[in-house]
């Protein structure tokens, strides 16, 4: 009775290290054919919820580089855009700077007059680009729309909105979208970006306007300074309240200097005339171009008038050359950030190589070491089959 329970016990072992071995034999099969060792979660919990933040990781990587490639796209589209109004106000400027010539006739102005207003369409049709898939370059956040809109009167208003995206383009880096067309188009500094000189729109003498600067920013303190001529020989420099900074005769094409600012002035301005210097606020470049155009058609036949329209000039030639200047900035701010784009994308393909090795490293067999796992297991059920086959074979009878 003793002998047949140790003979039940042994079969018992050998089946059991059967199944064992059939297990093992079974796995490595299923590794090699899978080329996976992360086969289910309750083969390695820890290493499989890894996997998953690996795998979740590298998700990120590739909406990060479509992400990119989208943004890079609408920035290189907003560089070309930029470069083109740099080419309309290129030929604004030379347009202006004909203008200004005496010996040009009315009908010779109109036909500048004109172009100019053709190049303000064409500035216009550049702020209203799309991407190519329907959606706007400088609408802000509203691209479904074409942010500017011309009214009957040639007013240029804009709908779209302050916003830009900020795009996450690699972990822990964002880059900002195209620039609203507020930024670009509407705030544009004037006169030379610091001080704009303007002559007084009830002037009757004809004064025209040189060069106006400053030349002592802590002197001036940004003050409104105001060259006020109490005679045709003799001006005031006051303050925007009204107190006298300065005082002297006045003589054309001389300078005047005081409060950190200088003038120079030409013609002969009449008793009551104004020049006023003061922070350069900011405009919109289509009133720019209209307002030059404007000046250029308004009929200069007094000397008065003719020298409100050379004033026109001069103030357009300031605003024209900062207005290039702004749009140049752009264009830089817009390389830089298309540059941010180069190094994130080298920056992805580092990070996404390490991400790889690691998930790698949890997940992925080596096909050579499982296929030597699986002959040696298969050794091993062998044996443990001629085992199992031996013990069946045992009897009772064999013993006695």
């Amino acid at each position: 009775m003793t002998l047949r329970l140790s003979t039940a016990g042994i079969h018992q072992q050998g089946l059991s290290a059967l199944l064992r071995q059939q297990s093992n034999v079974a796995r490595a099969q299923l590794e090699l054919t899978t080329q996976q060792k992360l086969i289910n979660g309750a083969d390695n919990p820890s290493g499989m919820a890894n996997a998953k933040r690996l795998e979740h990781a590298l998700s990120t990587l590739e909406q990060q580089d479509k992400d990119s490639a989208l943004i890079e796209h609408r920035l290189r589209t907003q560089e070309q855009a930029l470069t083109d109004v740099g080419t309309q106000l290129d030929r604004a400027r030379q347009l202006t700077v004909q203008a200004g010539n005496g010996a040009l006739s009315d009908a010779d102005r109109a036909s500048i007059a004109g172009e100019l207003r053709q190049i303000k369409d064409a500035i216009i049709a550049i702020g209203n680009r799309d991407d190519g898939t329907g959606n706007r370059l400088f609408a802000g956040s509203r691209d479904g729309v074409s942010p500017f809109v011309v009214d009957a009167n040639g007013g240029v208003s804009y709908i779209g909105d302050d916003g830009r995206n900020q795009v996450e383009v690699a972990p822990g880096l964002r880059v900002g979208d195209t620039d609203p067309g507020s930024d670009l188009f509407l705030r544009i500094r004037t006169g030379d970006g610091l001080s704009r000189t303007t002559a007084g729109a009830g002037n009757t003498g004809s004064g025209v306007i040189g060069s106006g600067a400053v030349t002592n920013t802590a002197t001036w303190g940004g003050r409104s300074l105001t060259v006020h001529f109490t005679a045709p020989d003799a001006y005031e420099l006051r303050d925007n309240a009204g107190g006298v900074v300065a005082s002297g005769p006045y003589v054309a094409g001389t300078s005047i200097s005081a409060a950190g600012i200088q003038m120079t002035l030409s013609g002969a301005p009449a008793a009551g005339d104004t020049f006023t210097i003061a922070k350069a606020p900011t405009q919109d470049v289509f009133a720019t171009i209209e307002t030059l155009a404007d000046a250029l058609d308004a009929p200069a036949i007094t000397a008065a008038e003719k020298a409100t329209r050379q004033n026109a000039i001069q103030a357009a030639l300031g605003d024209i050359s900062s207005a290039q200047d702004h749009f140049l900035s752009a264009r830089s701010d817009t390389g830089t950030r298309l540059a941010a784009l180069d190094d994130a994308k080298d920056g992805r393909g580092a990070y996404g190589i390490g991400l790889e090795t690691m998930l790698s490293n949890l997940r992925d067999v080596d096909p050579t070491e499982a296929a030597s796992r699986l002959a040696l297991q298969s050794t091993a059920l062998e044996a443990a089959q001629r085992t199992l086959i031996k013990v069946q074979q045992m009897s009772i009878f064999d013993l006695l």
